[in-house]
Order: structure tokens, then sequence, then C-alpha cells
């Protein structure tokens, strides 16, 4: 408490000339920018990228058959990859561009997980 005024450092008495504007009432602050088109463009093509090696890799070697021969089970991982590549490239040019870490999540957490996964498919189609 300040000994001249009576009241707390920082804190406006009653007296004081205006109040403050309610937040409420102040909405540029609570207004968003809309993102910059070549970022919606990237989020499709990543999009597109994990679309792609999900889809294409079932063209190749369907997902119940059990007797692929070796070189089929090959390309549709590396569809797979491919498609995977694509977003992970994609993603990492906007971080680069922006300084955003979520470009790096959104491309490297879901890419990681449709390689596993792919591994793992493969391996079991080419194991028995």
């Amino acid at each position: 408490m300040s000994p001249e005024t009576g009241t707390q450092p920082g804190h406006r008495s009653e007296a004081s000339e205006t109040a403050l504007p309610l937040r409420a009432d102040n909405h540029p602050i609570h207004t968003q920018p809309k993102p910059p088109a070549s970022s919606l463009v990237s989020l499709v093509v990543i999009l597109a990228g994990y679309v792609f090696s999900l889809a294409a890799p079932f063209f190749v070697v369907g997902p119940s058959q059990t007797d692929a021969p070796t070189g089929k089970i090959w390309l549709a991982f590396s569809l797979t990859a491919i498609g995977v590549a694509v977003a992970i490239v994609t993603s990492a040019v906007e971080y680069v561009r922006t300084k955003n870490w979520s470009w790096l999540i959104i491309g490297i957490i879901p890419a990681l997980t449709l390689l596993m996964c792919g591994a793992i498919l493969a391996a079991a189609k080419v194991a028995p």
C-alpha cells in the first residue's frame, strides 16, 4: 500500500480518470487473422500425402491378401514412404517459412505412425 494514496501500487482508485474498457468490448484483441493461402495449400498437400500413403498400397496388395509376391509388398511400402516423404518435406518447408512448431508436429508424428504401420504390415505379409 502506498502511504500517500492508501491504495496498492498498480491499482486504480475509483477517483482515477476513466475505467479501462472491458475485454469483450475490445474486439481487435479477439480476432485472428486469416491464414495465408500458402499455409492452406501446404495443409492440403500434407493431408493428400497422408491419404495417398494410406490408400495407394491397398491397390497394390489388398489388406486381406496373405500370399502376395515380395516385389508387390515392397512396392506397396514404397508408396507409403513416398506419401509420407511428401508430407514431411511440405511440413518442413512450412516450418522454415513460418518458424511455427505445429508444422513439424503435423508433419512428423503422423508420418512416423504411418511408416511404422506400413513396416508392420509389410513384415506381416513377407513373414508367412
